[in-house]
């Protein structure tokens, strides 16, 4: 299956140099759009596997407005550039955009980046629904503690008894116990 690209550039020259590289490395360039466009609808249309900012073309507002909204419809982000600036690359990074500053950009340079920023935003992925799993575990864990805890205020129950309830009540109900947890707690006016 062919990668597919969107080109952000405002410079026709460099974006037809680009298209041309990237089309000999084998990716297929599906959009070139001006930063100035609606990125967002843009990308939620195309649906391109990687876009790439030829940082020219992208200034800090190009990066904020792409990474926000690359939130939605995640997807590896490449941002090009001839200058190194610690800053705007310190931004791209925190954005979860992959920042490389090039000068003299060959056709397997950019393969070689593309494929880099690829691998870089799968491991990134994954960090980050890691991060949202453990969350939400400890949130449910928090919630089974609090209810495990009224359960042993209110009605006297040892910390076990107030487990096994909560557990037999979801066994019953088919649910999960973090839900029987958070009624249990709503009921009880204290979510």
């Amino acid at each position: 299956m062919t990668t597919t690209v969107m080109l952000i550039d405002e410079s026709s020259d460099r974006a037809e140099w680009l298209r041309e590289a990237l089309n000999d490395s084998g990716y297929r360039v599906v959009a070139t759009i001006a930063p100035h466009e609606d990125l967002y609808q843009q990308v939620k249309e195309i649906e391109p596997d990687v876009v790439i900012i030829e940082a020219g073309s992208g200034k800090r507002d190009i990066l904020e407005g792409l990474s926000a909204r690359t939130r939605r419809y995640p997807r590896p982000v490449v941002l090009l550039t001839e200058h190194n600036d610690p800053e705007l690359m310190s931004e791209a990074t925190r954005a979860g955009i992959s920042p490389y500053v090039v000068g003299g950009l060959s056709a397997s340079g950019v393969q070689s980046i593309i494929n880099v920023a690829i691998n870089q935003f799968h491991e990134f992925e994954k960090l980050r629904n890691e991060l949202s799993d453990t969350r939400a575990r400890l949130e449910n864990q928090r919630i089974m503690e609090q209810a495990k805890c009224l359960l042993m205020e209110q009605d006297g129950l040892s910390e076990n008894q107030a487990y096994h309830l909560l557990r037999k009540t979801a066994m019953e109900k088919s649910r999960a116990i973090s839900e029987i947890a958070q009624a249990f707690l709503r009921t009880r006016g204290r979510a």
